[in-house]
């Protein structure tokens, strides 16, 4: 292991992308610490922090065969903890809101009318789905009901990943003004449409 120490951040990328395990362990052993300390502050979570590193050379090794280092791993690693605490934060930010629906027991007066009430959602569901441009509408089905990532989507419909994006984004905002407040409570009955 010891001249992997010595390889640039290039090297290393190079090595990593033919599947070079000491490289990924180099690469590790560098990162791991510095990046549980960001993840760790940020979050008040240390097993929330390991948690989201252990994802993120979990998705490296995964995706070594076409990995493409732009700048530096310092960098890489800045981007990638960065939006996987984004993430995180958006979840809970989510589940405090879905918790306090439970409290204020919105859900609970939807029980006297449970199946009338799931019927009128999923069709306003698929109402207001239904209503997005084409091509927004192809690319949030393909990304909430076949479950592909960004990067699959992209290159089967021969567009930006940027543009997908753009799509799921727009798609979201859209039911967020149809459903308002019942937002997280659709979410949460329709799983399909969160990723």
């Amino acid at each position: 292991m010891t001249p992997y120490i010595k390889f640039t951040d290039n090297e290393l990328a190079t090595l990593l992308s033919t599947g070079d395990e000491i490289a990924f362990k180099v690469i590790y052993q560098k990162y791991w610490d510095k990046l549980i300390a960001i993840a760790g502050k940020r979050l008040g979570d240390i097993i929330e922090a390991e948690e989201i590193v252990q994802d993120i050379f979990l998705n490296l090794w995964r995706r070594k065969a076409n990995f493409e280092l732009k700048q530096t791993f310092d960098h890489y690693f800045a981007v990638a903890v960065k939006f996987e605490i984004i993430n995180r934060l958006a979840k809970r930010a989510r589940e405090r809101e879905r918790n306090k629906l439970f409290s204020q027991g919105l859900v609970e007066g939807f029980e006297p009318m449970m199946p009338l009430d799931l019927r009128i959602l999923q069709k306003q569901l698929e109402e207001t789905i239904s209503s997005l441009p084409p091509k927004c509408q192809l690319v949030f089905r393909m990304s909430r009901e076949s479950g592909l990532n960004n990067k699959k989507i992209a290159e089967q419909l021969n567009i930006s990943e940027k543009a997908v994006e753009k799509h799921i984004t727009q798609a979201l905002k859209k039911l967020k003004s149809r459903f308002g407040i019942l937002l997280p409570i659709v979410i949460l009955l329709f799983p399909d449409i969160k990723h």
